[in-house]
């Protein structure tokens, strides 16, 4: 009997240091934001870090990329970029000392920036890297000495090269609002155009009905074309003598006008201009070819005759 009030004592006595302990720890609520942030009203995003640096304006419903040149910015990587933005939590509390700012990445020189206006207000924070589960990050505040552990991993969300957040649609068209296409090259002209149902090809000595499935993969090509990289530094006049100059006539009347030229010698990939559009582009080989029809390539296949060496079925 002895023996077991000495036991409960124990016991007793063990849960009370355990509850003080708990008591003395600091609790952090995980419903804390780590930056006020209303999705719907923020109108600027800037991001610097080793790569260099981005600004983001909505302008309407729409954002662009601002600076001496404006371009179309990605939709989904802004969108994205605004939703995380919402959705930081505090965690944990991790130091106050400066000279730990290295290692979590939140010190000037190896933080990635963000600067966040909404209503006129801006908010600045430094982003550091990924917590061991790579399911956290650490970031501070501009101004603060707090160092916290919050909640997901933005590194593919605003940790992103500069031309990363341009949009890279070059075009983004409904295939059956093409309904004429010209193939220009140095020696020889291929025109395609669609006359009822029937795609009429006209390559100058040759004329004929080109099969349908076969124009379709060029149209198909043509309506959705992204950029591989932007080519913002080519001359004027780089697409003086194109390989292939490429003009698409749509439903509505407007035209579409493409020039391409080898980007190396080996042509492995292709420097793309686009009329009116704000910078020059790249795109691999394959979609070049895909591009790139002979007159041959729209014509029906026939049916290969059967051999004349083919054995005849026995009698």
């Amino acid at each position: 009997m002895k023996r077991n009030l000495i036991l409960i004592g124990a016991f007793a006595l063990l849960l009370i240091v355990y509850l003080l302990t708990r008591s003395s720890e600091q609790v952090v609520s995980t419903d804390r934001p780590f930056i006020q942030c209303d999705s719907a009203k923020v109108t600027s995003i800037k991001v610097e870090n080793k790569d260099g640096k981005i600004e983001l304006a909505k302008q309407g419903e729409d954002w662009t990329v601002v600076g001496a040149t404006e371009y179309p910015a990605n939709k989904r990587s802004v969108g994205d970029a605004v939703s995380k933005l919402g959705q930081m939590k505090k965690l944990s509390m991790i130091t106050e000392k400066s000279d730990r700012y290295a290692e979590f990445e939140v010190d000037d020189e190896t933080a990635t920036r963000v600067s966040v206006t909404q209503q006129g207000k801006t908010t600045v924070f430094l982003l550091g890297k990924a917590g061991s589960s790579m399911q956290t990050s650490f970031a501070r505040l501009q101004g603060s000495k707090e160092v916290w552990e919050i909640g997901g991993n933005y590194a593919g969300t605003l940790k992103k090269k500069p031309t990363e957040w341009r949009d890279k649609t070059i075009t983004d068209l409904n295939m059956a609002d093409i309904k004429k296409v010209t193939l220009q090259y140095p020696k020889n002209v291929i025109s395609l155009a669609l006359v009822d149902s029937v795609w009429k090809v006209d390559a100058g000595k040759a004329q004929f009905d080109g099969d349908k499935s076969l124009v379709e993969r060029l149209t198909r090509m043509i309506s959705k074309i992204s950029t591989v990289e932007f080519a913002d530094t080519l001359a004027p006049d780089a697409f003086n003598n194109p390989e292939l100059h490429l003009v698409v006539e749509l439903s509505s009347g407007d035209p579409i006008d493409f020039k391409l030229i080898p980007k190396d010698a080996e042509g492995s990939q292709y420097f793309l201009r686009k009329a009116g559009a704000r910078t020059d582009f790249v795109i691999y080989k394959a979609t070049y070819t895909a591009l790139a029809k002979k007159a041959d390539d729209f014509k029906k296949k026939e049916d290969e005759p059967a051999s004349a060496s083919a054995k005849k079925p026995r009698v």
